[in-house]
Order: C-alpha cells, then structure tokens, then sequence
C-alpha cells in the first residue's frame, strides 16, 4: 500500500494516455486515480496533499462534475472534463512528491526539460501559419512529421504551443543567470545545456509567430523586472516612462493603430472579431450563469446561439480567446471564482517564497515561475488554453511546482 501511494506520479504516467484520449470503456483505468489517493489516505493521513490551493481545485473539479449533467452531449465534453482531472492529479502528485530541496531541484529540470520537449514536438507538428515572410524561409524547410494526433489532426496550433512555451522561457533565463553555481568542472556543460534549450524555446516560440505570447513574454519580463530589485525597477520605471511619453507624443489612437499596423496582415480585422467574440461570450455567461454550458460546448453552440458577422459558420471557434470568460462559460461563474482563486493565491504564494526566502535558487525559481505565469495569463486574456486541454498539463505542472515551492521554503526567516 505504502508502495503504490509513493508510486503516485507513475500511476499519473500511466493513467495519462487514457484521460488525454478518453473514452468511456477506457475511462475504467482511471479509476487507478482514486486507489492511489486511498493508499495516501492510509499512509499519510491525507487523500490529498494540504496545500492552499485546494478549495479552489475542489470547487473547479465539482463544477466539472456539474458541467457533465448539462452538457448537450456527454462523449463531446468528456475530453475536456478529463484533461481537468488528469491536470489536478498531475498537480497533487507533484507538489506531494516534492518535500525537499532536492526532490525540488529535480522536479525543476524535468519541467525545463519538459518545454524543451514541447519545442520539439511544436518544430515537427505545428500547423504554421504565415503571418511574417521573416519566418517563411526557416518554416519552409522543417519537416510536417508529427500528424493526425486527435483532435490537431492537421498539427497543433501554433498559438496554443506558444501559450505554453511562455511558462518556460522566463525560468530557463532566470536558472541561466544564476550566480550561485559552483565552480565545478561540469558547470560549464551545465550553462552550455542551459543556453541550448533556452535557444530551443525561444526559437520555436518565435517561429509561432503568435503575437499574443510575444506580449505575453514582454509582460512578464517587466513583471519581472518591477520586483526583481531596485536597480530593475529603475529599469521598469524607465521603460514605462517612454512608452508613455511615446503614447503621449503620437496620441493614443495614433499609437495604437501603428501597432496594429506592424503586428502582421489581418490584424485590424483579428482585434475586430476578438471583441465580436468576447461580447457573445458574455451573452452565453448571461445566459449559464450557474453552471455553465458544458466544457467544449462553447464551440458548438456559438454558433447557433450567438454568430458573429465577422465569422463564418464553418470555422471552428475552438474557445472564447479569453481565459476567464472561457472558464465562466464551461464551468459558471462558481468555476471562474475557483479559477481565479487559483491565480490569486499562486501569486501571493510566489510573493512570500521571494520576500522570505534568503536563498538564491529560492528566488530564482520564484522569480522565473511568476514571469512565466504572468505571461501565460497576460498571453490568455486575448487567447486561451481552454481547462482540460491536453497541452494544458504544463500549466498545472507549473503549479505543482509553486505549491511545492511554497511548502519548502515559506516557512524560512529571511
């Protein structure tokens, strides 16, 4: 018993190919989940790990529940109701797997190298689209190996690996920048790979071409730099100066149409359609204020219920390209109340790890973890990684990492 429940992140391996791609025959191997949390019962006294995100998991995973009873169709939400529960296992398992610095230290690289897959996976099977003719000549040239994955039968999306490659590339600069290495003879191998897969990522999540994770990235690296230390926020404060004498000499809607203009073709109309979208996704939040319509079902019933002129019936609006509302349309606003929650308190969790804590890798980890949150949140206010998404485990592994973080050096005097 007590070797099952320390096999708790195997069993997630195992079960996850199941919940990625469900079905309800299969969907009987998942039931592995609540065995593993029985032994951790019995062996720890806990079904799940105490961290402070749980009311908001909790409250997430019962409006889950909820959303299957009001789903027009049960197998049509299953995918995205399993996604959910695959990423808050993945995200208990992490953060009670990892109980000390070590175990942290590890967890840390698998995650790093868990982006580096991620832009592997994004060279060989994006769906690329071409916005830049910068970009033309390079996506030209890599290979179309990987598709007909259900459900990106034609390749992944591109936006949707940049959303997720944002939660990575802060951190792998932040862990480059360390100054606390040892001097040892490996170090050098050590900043060479570093270095490497930092290049890796942010190549990839150049050639996306996806603007709304280049903002993103650029919002987190100011989040980063307001708190990192005095000298930075000089920095900040002189960055945002500029940008505000620039509003200030070009007028702002001179400005803004001068950044419309230089985001690539078809920009005018994508902010024109953005807001088309996020205004029917308000009339369906109006409408399922409780429980939502269902997750996934945005896509089918928009529409039906709510078409837009700037839209045309057969393209297939995968999300409301917004985070929030997207919650509140899957889940009612109870689920964007625990959505939220879980962005509030991983915010303040980071806070105190960075205040309290005196240990460099402490900082950096806290440091690198928040700019890459913050850019994947600023990223999904004008585009969405929908909850449950396949992709969508990365984020909860950030997370996982947050909450370990926290248990392991919060309680550290300054």
């Amino acid at each position: 018993m007590t070797r099952l429940a320390a096999a708790e992140p195997l069993v997630i391996l195992a079960v996850a190919p199941v919940l990625l791609f469900p079905t309800p025959a299969r969907l009987i191997i998942a039931l592995l989940l609540p065995a593993v949390w029985w032994c951790n019962r019995r062996a720890t006294g806990h079904w799940f790990p105490p961290t402070p995100l749980n009311a908001s998991l909790f409250l997430l995973l019962g409006m889950a529940a909820v959303s299957l009873g009001v789903t027009f169709d049960v197998p049509w939400s299953l995918p995205k109701v399993a996604g959910l529960l695959l990423g808050v296992s993945a995200f208990w398992a992490i953060a009670r797997w990892t109980t000390s610095r070590p175990r942290l230290a590890a967890a840390t690289a698998a995650f790093v190298l868990a982006g580096a897959v991620l832009a592997v996976l994004g060279l060989l099977g994006t769906d690329w689209l071409g916005k830049f003719p910068l970009f033309a000549p390079v996506i030209d040239r890599l290979p179309r190996a990987i598709r007909g994955v259900p459900g990106a039968e034609e390749g992944f999306q591109p936006n949707a690996v940049a959303g997720c490659l944002v939660l990575f590339i802060p951190l792998q600069a932040a862990l480059l920048a360390r100054r606390d290495l040892p001097n040892a003879p490996h170090r050098g191998w050590l900043l060479g790979a570093q270095a490497a897969l930092l290049v890796l990522t942010t190549g990839t999540l150049l050639l996306t071409q996806s603007r709304g994770a280049w903002a993103g990235l650029l919002a987190g690296f100011l989040a980063f730099l307001a708190w990192h230390s005095r000298a930075t926020r000089v920095l900040a404060a002189a960055i945002a100066a500029g940008l505000v004498l620039v509003a200030a000499q070009l007028g702002t809607q001179r400005m803004v149409d001068l950044a419309i203009s230089q985001s690539g073709p078809q920009m005018a109309r994508n902010v024109s359609s953005r807001m088309e979208l996020w205004s029917r996704a308000v009339d369906g939040i109006r409408d399922f204020p409780i429980t939502g319509m269902g997750m996934n079902v945005f896509r089918v019933v928009m529409p039906q219920m709510y078409p837009t002129r700037l839209s045309t019936p057969d393209v297939d609006v995968a999300h409301a390209h917004n985070h929030l509302l997207q919650a509140a349309l899957d889940l009612g606003i109870p689920g964007l109340v625990g959505y939220i929650g879980l962005w509030i308190t991983v915010g303040l969790l980071l806070v105190r790890v960075y205040r309290r804590s005196a240990e460099p890798f402490a900082r950096v980890l806290a440091g690198g973890l928040g700019a890459g949150l913050i850019a994947h949140f600023a990223f999904s206010m004008t585009d969405a990684i929908p909850l449950g998404a396949k992709v969508g485990v990365l984020f909860w592994a950030a997370l996982g990492l947050v909450a370990a973080l926290n248990a392991i050096y919060s309680a550290k005097p300054a």
